[in-house]
């Protein structure tokens, strides 16, 4: 027992690299800048859309340079799905970033690399940056599902002041006006009056096969005289795949 008590910190300093053999032969052990980039894809927040995912796009891998203010240029690629590349030893300074997002062939998915900047600190100073990809890049063409419920000046259309009866919805997609049905059967190319779908309706409306990219969503809610009381346009997004958000919009009384 005392024997292995002896032998074992002796073994663990030969596999640190004692007994005159060098622990960084394999690593630098020299302290270095780091800087973490990380990307997301069709992020809209202000259009009620977080970001689309490495499988709607079909994203493999995400290939990262990074431009020096002299020209000079550093790369790395990395699996999609991580979100995120490290870049260590870089020169302190600011740094134009691009991101080129890949299919599985390293075929680019986009027209150009999506911009960004990015600053390297000192050592110690660790940086990290995002680039974002926006949907005018993408090669596509993608589709995806429009999933949204309406409110009425914050409240379900049957418990509105006035009372809404019936609506009308317009959806432009990157400025077409969309001829495609709701699962309930409304048409959203303007021209088709329904039944208003209540707030607290167990499923949302939805619409499938719409073609991916900004958008905007027009509202006319109408009371039981016909007469229209409630309109707003409203700055949306239709990510790509089958897995949407649900999309709230709240329509205030003109």
């Amino acid at each position: 027992m005392r024997l292995a008590l002896i032998l074992l910190p002796c073994s663990m300093l030969a596999a640190c690299g004692g007994g005159g053999s060098d622990p960084c032969a394999t690593s630098n052990c020299n302290p270095e800048t780091r800087t973490t980039i990380k990307w997301s894809f069709d992020h809209y927040p202000d259009r009620g859309f977080s970001m689309d995912s490495c499988t709607d796009l079909g994203i493999s891998k995400v290939a990262i340079d990074m431009v020096d203010s002299l020209g000079g240029v550093s790369s790395l690629t990395e699996e999609c799905g991580n979100g995120q590349i490290a870049f260590f030893g870089l020169a302190p300074g600011d740094y134009t970033v691009y991101a080129t997002p890949m299919d599985a062939a390293g075929n680019a998915l986009v027209t150009a690399p999506a911009p960004g900047t990015a600053t390297v600190g000192e050592i110690n100073d660790n940086k990290e940056a995002t680039v974002q990809v926006p949907a005018d890049l993408w090669i596509g063409p993608y589709t995806g599902t429009f999933l949204f419920r309406l409110s009425w000046g914050g409240v379900s259309c049957d418990a509105a002041t006035p009372e809404i009866k019936s609506q009308i919805v317009t959806l432009t997609v990157n400025g077409i006006v969309q001829n495609v049905m709701t699962d309930d059967g409304q048409m959203l190319n303007g021209s088709d009056k329904k039944p208003c779908k209540k707030l607290t309706d167990e499923f949302p409306q939805s619409a499938v096969l719409v073609p991916f990219g900004l958008a905007t969503l027009t509202v006319e809610g109408f009371n039981a005289t016909d007469d229209m009381m409630f309109s707003k346009q409203f700055d949306t997004f239709v990510g790509a795949g089958i897995s949407n958000p649900t999309l709230t919009f709240d329509v205030p009384m003109m």
